[in-house]
């Protein structure tokens, strides 16, 4: 009798097993669905250097500062061949977050490879611009703003 019960206590214990893993996974699915990110602004706008597009590169927004309720996270925007970006914050062009943000510009070329590790990088702007804590550059993303916000940035050598 003894085995009987056993092998049903296994058996009980067997589907339950599954069925607990099921629940769990539907659980952390549905949990998952839905957009759970903050609203953002979408930001979009043109870099230039001396009045010439800067056609290659990074836009970083480093926020400085958050809208009240609203999460510290910076945005990011590759530049085109006529200068012009577009934020990304927690998915591609969705904008930046609201706050204030130091803004900084990596434009560089070159740099070292695994084939030529002593190439050195060459920016294509004053590096201030795309250093933390150097860079002149802010911008501040209102909460309310409705529409495209168009930032555009004139640097100058």
């Amino acid at each position: 009798m003894l085995g009987f019960c056993r092998a049903v206590s296994v058996g009980l214990v067997w589907p339950v097993r599954p069925m607990s893993a099921l629940v769990l996974a539907l659980a952390v699915l549905l949990t998952g669905c839905g957009d759970s990110n903050p609203n953002t602004v979408t930001v979009e706008g043109r870099v230039t250097l001396d009045g010439q597009p800067v056609s290659e590169g990074t836009v970083t927004f480093q926020p400085l500062e958050p809208a009240e309720g609203f999460p510290r996270r910076p945005a990011v925007g590759t530049l085109a061949a006529d200068g012009s970006y577009r934020l990304s914050t927690f998915e591609e062009g969705d904008g930046a977050v609201p706050g204030s943000y130091q803004v900084m510009v990596v434009a560089v070329t070159g740099g070292p490879t695994p084939e030529e590790p002593d190439t050195p990088e060459v920016w294509l702007i004053p590096q201030r611009y795309g250093t933390a804590g150097q860079s002149p550059l802010h911008a501040s993303v209102p909460a309310q703003h409705r529409g495209v916000l168009t930032l555009n940035f004139d640097l100058e050598s």
